[in-house]
């Protein structure tokens, strides 16, 4: 126990609203002190049961409540205040008569609610961790608690004590007691706990200035319920634009709750759909429009700009969903005259509509094309690596151009050529404010067939990714220098202000992949320095929005920054939550996490069911490493396979571990196995 604070104690009379009847419990809690940035300050309270004794009951207080108590957003679940919170800690304890331990948070300032369960998310994963609800409103005022004055004396001064503090609470935790080896008291446990509270709730999540409550246009809304869920904690209120029969539409469907209205809208990119967009949203009080559909973010711009909302310039998007343009503008020297080692690839850049005017460039007498193999054939307008695919010959090079030219769906695409770097590939999220980086994070992309020169069931080289390892095992230097480069090329572009996900290769890295001997698997060591060559950034692409889904989560729950909640805050303006939601744990990464994706060897009908619940009763501990699984089959449906224009992964999962890179990759590959779906 932490001997410098304070405790109180006090027998009182309280009923659990399980059975309703009053019993006799002690109550002790402590004060902590926090940090003076600090909007919060936390109280242990411990609670246990003492031997019924009708004769002490006629002198003790009892333990009363208001009838109406703080409690968070409804969201389907069922109502929780402080006093359910409670209830439940203290049935949960009874089977093993020890107290219940709630770690109370508690206002140390007054503010406006900027996310009314930032106390989950940040919470999320910890340790000492067994149960966390928030009692927060979306925007709502909170006053600071009085209650954490000077310890008081004498029952009715205590009993007033604790009643202010259990109802001023803004949060509560059930602390984990199983957490620390060894037999230790449930005080240990609050220690251990109160430093994460101090690693994870040091963001100032009470602002000074109201919230009010926004409209956003999302164009393109996919069934995605934790960011949908998201937007209500932020104050904001869902518009959706999108396809007739799409899942928003139906107003008595499982996600209707979650807008705020629907409108159907053809999306075809075509010339014509600026203006069914404009026509669809000019009347809906938007404060914002956005999309997650990469073919649609430059009309989407167009649309926001003719509604006078926040955007990024449209000639910005242009450059951001046309890799083409991507290469020569980040190609160019900076402002300052300085070159980057890719700007000597421009003259290699080469741009066809197809196969055909290829071959005619190949064969032209004049201006004959010189082909520097290795290189990489890709979509400009593409997604992912649909379609990407490495090439070292010229027989591959014109097969590879025609099957990237046969993705559908990229709308005016044309076929790429670029020279291939081997460098170690990085996927980058990066958040920024008026040129200034507010947030920003690497993980490890997993070497793919097409930097293992292996053949795919495609029939040929390609990049479609497996596995994304969370944090980066690069060195600090090389993760600093990707930072610098990809702010730069992002500025270039036309954007000051956003959410990027970012690809690049580092060139002459000092780690490279290497298979370990005996398990197989494949993950990053250094290699010996080449001598005279310094690393350098070799980038892919440039998103401008938050990551995929599972990515999204993957991340956030590593660093403790939704990127999805910034992209949204971005979207109307909102410098100040934008800035406060970009700060990550103190203490950096909490565990090491990867994204899994498996993809179908063949065409056939999906015959094995989601493994998950399996897992839960055979292997709880390996499905407890599986957090977030979207499985895109069901069991009879037909797969597509790898090689087909509308490929699919069968699943996508975040894996998560807390015993290091070494034991992930393991655990990757146990989950791997399970997943493995059999198709007939």
């Amino acid at each position: 126990m932490n001997s410098s604070v304070e405790t109180t104690i006090l027998d009182a009379i309280y009923t659990p609203g399980n059975d309703g009847k009053p019993r006799l419990y002690s109550f002790a809690w402590r004060a902590n002190a926090s940090p003076k940035p600090f909007v919060i300050q936390s109280v242990d309270l411990l609670i246990e049961r003492l031997p019924d004794n009708t004769q002490a009951r006629q002198h003790v207080p009892t333990v009363t409540w208001p009838q109406k108590l703080r409690s968070g957003l409804e969201l389907g679940d069922s109502k929780v205040d402080i006093r359910a919170f409670l209830d439940q800690a203290l049935q949960e304890r009874d089977s093993t008569s020890g107290p219940a331990a709630v770690k109370l948070i508690m206002p140390k300032v007054g503010g406006y609610v900027a996310q009314s369960n930032i106390i989950q998310t940040r919470l999320y994963g910890c340790t000492h961790v067994e149960s966390v609800a928030s009692f927060l409103q979306p925007g709502e005022r909170i006053e600071a608690c009085a209650a954490l004055a000077a310890p008081q004396s004498g029952n009715v001064a205590l009993i007033s004590q604790l009643h202010d503090l259990l109802t001023g609470a803004i949060g509560a935790v059930s602390t984990a007691q199983n957490t620390i080896p060894g037999p230790v008291s449930p005080w240990q446990v609050f220690d251990n706990l109160e430093n994460e509270l101090r690693n994870r709730l040091g963001l100032k999540f009470l602002v000074p200035d109201p919230v009010p409550r926004r409209r956003i246009g999302l164009v393109h809304c996919l069934d995605y319920r934790m960011s949908l869920e998201l937007l209500l904690h932020l104050n904001i209120d869902l518009v959706v634009f999108d396809q007739p029969g799409t899942c928003m539409e139906d107003p008595y469907g499982p996600r209707a709750h979650l807008r705020v209205s629907f409108h159907p809208v053809d999306l075809n990119p075509d010339d014509g759909f600026v203006q069914r967009l404009y026509l669809a949203a000019r009347d809906q009080r938007l404060h914002g429009l956005t999309s997650r559909f990469d073919p649609l973010f430059e009309k989407v711009a167009q649309v926001a700009q003719l509604l006078e909302l926040p955007t990024a310039a449209p000639s910005a998007m242009a450059i951001a969903t046309n890799k083409y343009l991507t290469r020569i503008t980040c190609s160019q020297p900076d402002q300052n005259g300085n070159e980057h080692d890719q700007d000597s690839l421009r003259p290699q850049l080469i741009c066809v509509k197809g196969r055909k005017e290829l071959e005619e460039r190949l064969k032209d007498p004049e201006k004959r094309l010189q082909i520097p193999y290795p290189v990489v054939v890709k979509p400009t307008n593409g997604r992912g690596s649909y379609g990407v695919a490495k090439c070292v010959n010229e027989t591959e090079l014109l097969a590879d151009v025609e099957w990237a030219g046969g993705y559908i769906g990229f709308h005016n695409s044309q076929v790429m050529i670029e020279p291939y770097c081997d460098g170690p590939e990085v996927d980058i999220n990066l958040a920024m404010w008026d040129g200034e980086v507010t947030f920003f994070d690497i993980c490890d992309n997993a070497p793919t067939a097409g930097d293992l020169d292996e053949v795919t069931g495609s029939g040929r080289k390609d990049f479609q990714e497996g596995l994304f390892m969370y944090p980066s095992q690069l060195p600090e230097s090389e993760q600093a220098l990707v930072c610098k480069h990809i702010r730069e090329y992002i500025l270039r572009m036309g954007f000051r202000t956003g959410v990027f996900h970012c690809e690049a290769r580092i060139q002459n890295s000092s780690m490279h992949y290497v298979r370990q001997s005996g398990s197989g698997i494949v993950d990053l060591e250094a290699r010996p320095t080449i001598a005279g060559k310094e690393p350098s950034v070799f980038l892919l692409e440039v998103n401008a929005r938050a990551p995929g889904y599972v990515g999204l989560y993957a991340a956030g729950w590593t660093w403790g920054v939704d990127l999805w909640a910034l992209h949204m805050l971005n979207c109307v303006a909102d410098e100040a939550r934008f800035r406060m939601l970009s700060v990550p744990f103190a203490n950096g990464a909490q565990h090491d996490s990867a994204v899994l994706l498996i993809m179908p060897e063949k065409r056939g009908i999906l015959r094995s069911e989601d493994p998950h619940p399996r897992l839960r009763r055979e292997k709880p501990e390996l499905a407890a490493c599986v957090p977030l699984v979207l499985n895109y089959f069901k069991v009879g449906q037909q797969v597509t396979p790898p090689d087909d224009t509308e490929t699919c992964f069968t699943s996508v999962m975040v894996v998560e571990s807390k015993k290091g890179r070494a034991d992930l990759m393991r655990t990757v590959e146990e989950v791997r196995v399970e997943w493995t779906p059999v198709i007939e």
